[in-house]
């Protein structure tokens, strides 16, 4: 094989990996915003307070009235429900070992281009000799 076809080669499952890795953040952080959300669920659950700060998106919060703790969760496709603290946090959970799931396969390709790269390179400086 010619030395540039090794370097595309190269280029391309680097790049392949460099994706996977920021996939890989991207679930992490993921992952932290499901658990963030799991413990504001858990503290309006338990809290006796009638009054929040709702949050309307990109900073901007309106003051409301807790009248009842069930809340309305979005289960897909525009269906929205009501359900407990309790229920949506299993919701979570749910959500979470699936990119947990998802996080393990990515990591696990990562590894198997990481090998496949260092093959390469064992065999380009065979070749090379």
């Amino acid at each position: 094989m010619a030395k540039e076809d090794y370097l595309i080669r190269l280029s391309m499952m680097q790049q392949e990996a460099e994706k996977l890795s920021e996939q890989v953040q991207i679930i992490n952080q993921q992952i932290a915003e499901f658990e963030i959300l799991k413990l504001s669920l858990d503290n309006l659950d338990k809290s006796k307070e009638k009054e929040i700060l709702a949050n309307l998106g990109k900073g901007i919060f309106v003051k409301s009235r807790i009248e009842d703790k069930e809340l309305f969760v979005n289960v897909g496709s525009g269906v929205v429900v009501k359900k407990k603290a309790e229920e949506a946090c299993k919701i979570i959970d749910k959500q979470v070992s699936q990119l947990g799931e998802l996080k393990r396969n990515m990591l696990d390709e990562i590894e198997k281009i990481n090998s496949q790269l260092q093959e390469l390179i064992v065999e380009a400086r065979k070749e090379k000799s």
